[in-house]
Order: C-alpha cells, then sequence, then structure tokens
C-alpha cells in the first residue's frame, strides 16, 4: 500500500491494522468512536455492533478484541470485502482515506514513537536512526523532557516527505534542549534568546568554556574545536530556515531543499541537543 507522507510503501496491513487498534484502545472514548464513525461513515456499525461501546463503557477484558474487528472493517477498502462475517476483512490493501482519518485523530506516528517504537518502525521505517534521533529520545526521557519527543516525531516524518519541516522541527528541538539546561522555561522575555546566544551561555553554564571548571582537562581544547564545528553547522540551520527552508515564516513558494542537505543540518541538530542533554546530565550527578 502507499500513502503521500511518511508511510513505507511494503508495509503489512495487519501492521496497520494493530497500530491503529492499540491506539484507539489506549486513547478513545465513546465521543471519539462516534467522530471517527461520522467521518468514515461507519457510525450506524458503531452503534450497532453488539459488544464494542458497551465493553468500552464497562471496561470489559473483551474490549480489545471488538476494537480489532471495527478496526478491521473500518480500513478495508470499499468494494473488496470477501469475508464472511461482518467485522472481517480478506484484503491485502488498507483504505487509504479512512486510515487518514484515524491517523490524524490519533496522532499515530507521536503515539507509537513513545509506546510502540517497533509497530512505528514498521509502519513508518526507521528512517532517522542513522542521524541519532533514538540516542537523542533516550538520553532526553533521563532528564524528563517530554518536548524532545514531539520534535524527534516530527523530524522522523520530515526528513524525506517535508525537509523543511524537519528543519523548522530541528531547530526547535535545539533551543528547547538549551532553554532547559540553561532553566529557561515559559514564554518570558529572559527566554528570546538565539541559537548562538543559547550556546554560549549553555557552554558557560556546563563548565566547557575555556575559563569554566572543565576548562582545562585534557581533550577539553579539542573539544572545544569540535563545538565550534559543530556550532557554526548548528547556526546554519537557523540560517536556512530564515532563507525559508525551513517551518515557521509562511512562505507560500518556499524553495525546495534536497534530502541531503536537510539530513546534514537535522544530524548537527540532533548531535548537538545529545551532546548537551549528556553534559547537562553529568552535571547533576
Amino acid at each position: 500500500m502507499a500513502r503521500g507522507e511518511t508511510m513505507q510503501r511494503d508495509v503489512k496491513p495487519e501492521k496497520v491494522v494493530l497500530a491503529v487498534a492499540k491506539a484507539i484502545e489506549a486513547k478513545f472514548d465513546r465521543g471519539d468512536w462516534l467522530t471517527l464513525g461520522y467521518e468514515t461513515g461507519y457510525a450506524d456499525r458503531i452503534r450497532e455492533h453488539p459488544r464494542l461501546l458497551r465493553s468500552l463503557d464497562w471496561n470489559d477484558e473483551d474490549y480489545s478484541g471488538h476494537v480489532l474487528d471495527m478496526v478491521e472493517a473500518i480500513l478495508r477498502p470499499p468494494g473488496q470485502y470477501t469475508g464472511a462475517g461482518p467485522y472481517r476483512i480478506s484484503t491485502k490493501a488498507i483504505d487509504e482515506a479512512h486510515f487518514a482519518v484515524a491517523e490524524r485523530m490519533l496522532g499515530l506516528p507521536e503515539w507509537l514513537t513513545q509506546h510502540e517504537p517497533v509497530l512505528f518502525s514498521d509502519i513508518y521505517g526507521s528512517q532517522m536512526a542513522d542521524v541519532g534521533v533514538d540516542e537523542l529520545q533516550a538520553a532526553a526521557k533521563q532528564l524528563g523532557l517530554a518536548d524532545v519527543d514531539e520534535h524527534a516525531a516530527r523530524i522522523r516524518r520530515g526528513i524525506r516527505d517535508d525537509p523543511a519541516q524537519a528543519i523548522g522541527s530541528a531547530k526547535e528541538l535545539l533551543e528547547t534542549v538549551l532553554k532547559a539546561v540553561l532553566g529557561l522555561h515559559g514564554n518570558g522575555p529572559e527566554t528570546k534568546k538565539d541559537i548562538p546566544h543559547l550556546l554560549k551561555e549553555a557552554n558557560i553554564a556546563l563548565g566547557l568554556d575555556p575559563a569554566g571548571v572543565r576548562g582545562s582537562e585534557p581533550g577539553a581544547v579539542q573539544r572545544r574545536k569540535t563545538l565550534g564545528a559543530l556550532a557554526n553547522l548548528v547556526n546554519s540551520i537557523a540560517e536556512l530556515r530564515n532563507a525559508g527552508f525551513g517551518t515557521g515564516h509562511g512562505l507560500s513558494q518556499r524553495p525546495t531543499l534536497d534530502v541531503a542537505t536537510a539530513r546534514l543540518a537535522v544530524s548537527a541538530a540532533v548531535t548537538a541537543a545529545t551532546f548537551y542533554i549528556e553534559a547537562h546530565a553529568a552535571e547533576q550527578v
């Protein structure tokens, strides 16, 4: 099956059904079910199911099975049903329009990233594994930086299908991490600083500058050179975004950026963010 966004072309339909069912079971209430029904034309089928909503209301053990039944029915393509029962699917395809509704309502990629990473990989692919997003998320989780997961999910989705989105999200990711390191929260005037200033202040806060507590330890000079080179790459993200290659400026005729350049910029941001999270964590020990 194919989809115009980030879903893999060779994904198995049963994986899609399972992913949607798991997310629905975790997130949906009665109103969500009916909204999904109205948007897909299955509202009557949902109401008439003998056990679905009842088992949800009563938190019955058989709810999971009924969710799978209904998800299979909703995601099967019209006109291709050949099963014997009213809630079975025997086709190799998925109704892409119905899936798009469920995906949007559930925030499926983000939910899978946090709760079912294997299914995320099965459906959307590990498109960002080589730029270190997994390591970044693991490090951020240790410090309780929940916002990093949201940025990482957007980067995963955008790196191939919307490089501008990936760059915009990478810039926001780095800003989020640096502000967390500096204890800058909220939207006050003290938080309105660009990446170069945030990098400089983070280096001072962590003792990585020449006058800092870590400024004379073995390898400190080489580390500063490496961080300086990395900072130049990271700063280019802001320049690319300001030039219209990244999201956030409302441009209607934005120039197209190639995936290789986007990956380079995003990789720099992810590497820098991971470093500063880990350096900050070391300071807390």
